[in-house]
């Protein structure tokens, strides 16, 4: 392999979209091992200091988006995280799905939540580190529905 063929792949090899997917049961859903999960996978995607600010950001905004759902104890929870790290931006995806109340007409609607967080250093104000999030809720309509 040549010289600028191996950093045209190392360049592309960094600039790879990083995802991941997990699931928690409802319930009490403690903040805890949404931290934990968060925390070591942008650990394992390289974020280094900025990954303990960021998972406190994206921890909170997750409880958040659980509050307005309006249902946070029943049903499961999974959630859909993506780093790109060119543009210094996480994408996620909180995504509510309840329990039935009882029969298919009585579920209770679940929900989809939308959450972006851009960090990064600002060179012209002296290295000023910064973080900035936007987070959506969208309640989804029970089935048989008004």
């Amino acid at each position: 392999m040549t010289p600028s063929a191996r950093r045209n792949a190392e360049s592309a090899g960094r600039q790879a979209l990083r995802t991941g997917r997990w699931q928690w049961p409802g319930g009490s859903l403690a903040s805890e091992p949404v931290r934990d999960t968060i925390r070591d996978a942008l650990r394992r995607w390289g974020l280094g200091l900025v990954a303990g600010e960021l998972t406190d950001r994206l921890t909170t905004l997750v409880q958040e988006l659980l509050a307005h759902s309006g249902r946070r104890g029943r049903g499961s929870i999974d959630m859909r995280l993506e780093l790109r790290a060119p543009a210094r931006l996480l994408l996620g995806e909180v995504h509510h799905t309840p329990l039935p109340a009882g029969g298919a007409r009585d579920r209770p609607a679940g929900g989809r939540g939308i959450i972006a967080v851009t960090y990064g250093r600002r060179p012209a104000r002296e290295g000023t580190e910064y973080v900035r999030s936007f987070s959506w809720w969208r309640s989804e309509e029970a089935p048989g529905g008004p």
